[in-house]
């Protein structure tokens, strides 16, 4: 029998759905970054007889389920073929893999995305490193190193004072990093930290109605955040309120 339990606006849930969300959310936030910075940096000028193939390979990942299959086969033979599309899909490889019990060739698949984006951003860097230490059970070092890439990005000033693309890839960043230390502060049992992240998130989306004057307010890079996190009837809004809901009530038993 499926336990039901009080959850947000929508009442009762099975508490099923709330599992999916528990087990889900740290591995995408482990990995998901990838995808952001694949997409800014890559865009392939598609020419000739090389289209199909780029458009055999779309249709292979998009098929793809996340296991070893032949769509996996076929897409990294027309990888193999077209190197250039390593910079595209590696990355989103790499999280279907690690939602998947292919923790091995997911780590495979982020390391060689760790070693273009070593360039273009070393905040992403770090933030992939720290994938591949939650892929790896890592899971007091990657904390340890998300704090202190938001601690970085925190007083970096250049960064955030500039006007471009960039800056709204690194609010993006900036939201999955936070995202990523609120769930390990969960699995290291530190309520107070968790907390914290989820304050923090709910300030910086305006989640909270309010418009505050820091430079890590951003509304539109987590509302992309809360795009990527549903789950049928169940939101991430949905889950912090879970989350917040259960450690108040935590803090309160004597």
């Amino acid at each position: 029998m499926i336990e039901e339990v009080p959850f947000g606006k929508f009442g009762f849930v099975k508490k099923q759905s709330v599992e999916w969300i528990k087990t889900h959310v740290l591995t995408i936030a482990g990995i998901g970054a990838f995808l952001g910075v694949t997409a800014f940096v890559i865009s392939i000028c598609v020419k000739g007889d090389a289209q199909d193939d780029y458009l055999a390979a779309d249709i292979a990942y998009n098929h793809w389920e996340g296991d070893r299959n032949e769509q996996l086969v076929k897409l990294q033979k027309l990888i193999r073929k077209h190197p250039e599309l390593h910079a595209k899909y590696d990355g989103a490889i790499a999280q279907k893999l690690l939602s998947s019990s292919e923790k091995g060739l997911a780590t495979s698949y982020g390391r060689a995305t760790l070693k273009r984006i070593g360039d273009f951003s070393p905040y992403y860097k770090d933030f992939s490193t720290c994938s591949l230490m939650i892929a790896d059970q890592k899971l007091e070092e990657a904390l340890r190193e998300a704090k202190a890439l938001k601690a970085s990005m925190d007083s970096d000033d250049r960064f955030w004072e500039r006007k471009s693309t960039l800056v709204r890839h690194g609010c993006i960043l900036y939201a999955y990093n936070l995202l990523r230390i609120a769930m390990l502060e969960k699995l290291a049992g530190t309520s107070k930290g968790e907390l914290e992240a989820w304050a923090e998130m709910k300030k910086n989306a305006g989640w909270q109605g309010t418009q505050p004057t820091s430079r890590t307010y951003d509304p539109e890079a987590y509302l992309l955040l809360e795009q990527n996190f549903k789950s049928q009837e169940i939101s991430l809004l949905d889950y912090i309120k879970y989350r917040e809901d259960v450690l108040t009530l935590m803090n309160l038993q004597p």
